[in-house]
């Protein structure tokens, strides 16, 4: 809990922004490992995080699916072709890489794991994903985005009322990686986004090496939040817990029993520019391995501290889900 140290000082820092930051954490890799889901859940409790997105080749227990909807967390679908779900495409990102940008990849066959990958996440949730994505960004690729967006709008109609959201990728931040990830088809998935009515964020960050320590982490999170453009007419909060739910500590909790976040606004203005950063955090175990396991580890610390909610609540940060957007 973040202490104001006078009563002026409390009284100021409650008073409404006229412009707040909105900004949608979304946590990758879900079902990837125990340890991940761990993270998401315990990162939901603390109203850090509103949105993750689900491996369909991974796990996740039934306790952790009920507790994730009831914080109210919004799950998409994070498409896998180079990941742990298994298909005649699995290879790596290089090779996937060569394949689309050379049209060797079969429509069909494409067509074939996106539909099965969404039976997957149906079966699983028992209701459509929030949103899309991909791992390691594979959605944006040619052909793939294609046979994405074909299948989409065949289960998704907006007109039948199953709407759905769609990361884009375009960089936040002026840095070599973010915008080779863009070039990799972001452009065309975005534009190809807005001629099928699907929301999309309008800005993207959390691309980093995956070897920050936690105090580089801090510096990381520090640019990607303060240059994440502002919304007027939009009041600073984390996310609106349910009133059944008590908040483990948030930056509008200022020393009371009932978090003041419960009194945070509903409504969004008509203009609202958004900001989707990515992040990839586990907790701290030893049953499991991934190339990046540190990395999630220190994601993870920062991302629980009081550090990283002072930082939020500094850079008037309004935190949002997918589907208040959608």
């Amino acid at each position: 809990m973040i202490t104001i140290k006078n009563k002026n000082a409390q009284q100021q820092s409650a008073q409404p922004s006229k412009s707040a930051r909105a900004i949608i954490i979304n946590v990758d890799d879900l079902g990837l490992s125990g340890a991940v889901n761990e993270a998401v859940i315990h990162l939901a409790e603390r109203g850090r995080i509103g949105a993750s997105s689900y491996m369909t080749g991974g796990h996740i227990t039934d306790t952790e699916k009920r507790t994730l909807a009831e914080l109210q967390v919004d799950i998409g679908l994070h498409l896998d072709l180079t990941g742990i779900f298994p298909s005649t495409l699995r290879r790596s990102l290089k090779s996937l890489v060569i394949s689309s940008y050379l049209r060797r990849l079969k429509s069909g066959e494409v067509t074939d794991i996106i539909k099965r990958q969404l039976d997957d996440f149906e079966d699983t949730f028992g209701h459509a994903p929030v949103f899309v994505d991909g791992h390691q960004h594979i959605h944006q690729f040619p052909i793939i985005r294609q046979c994405l967006m074909t299948e989409l709008n065949s289960r998704y109609n907006p007109e039948l009322q199953h709407s759905i959201s769609a990361r884009t990728t375009t960089p936040l931040v002026n840095d070599l990686k973010s915008w080779i990830i863009y070039g990799l088809g972001g452009h065309a998935w975005r534009k190809l986004c807005a001629e099928n009515k699907i929301v999309t964020n309008d800005y993207f960050g959390g691309v980093y090496g995956f070897d920050a320590s936690f105090q580089e982490l801090s510096v990381l999170w520090e640019r990607w939040l303060s240059r994440a453009p502002s919304s007027a007419y939009l009041t600073p909060a984390l996310h609106t817990l349910p009133s059944s739910l008590e908040s483990f500590g948030t930056y509008a909790q200022y020393g009371s029993t009932t978090p003041a976040i419960h009194a945070a606004p509903i409504a969004l203005p008509d203009t609202l520019t958004t900001t989707l950063i990515m992040c990839h955090p586990a907790v701290p175990a030893n049953n499991w391995q991934d190339e990046i396991k540190r990395a999630r580890e220190y994601e993870y610390e920062w991302l629980i501290s009081h550090q990283f909610e002072q930082l939020l609540y500094d850079n008037n940060v309004r935190l949002l889900h997918w589907s208040e957007i959608g």
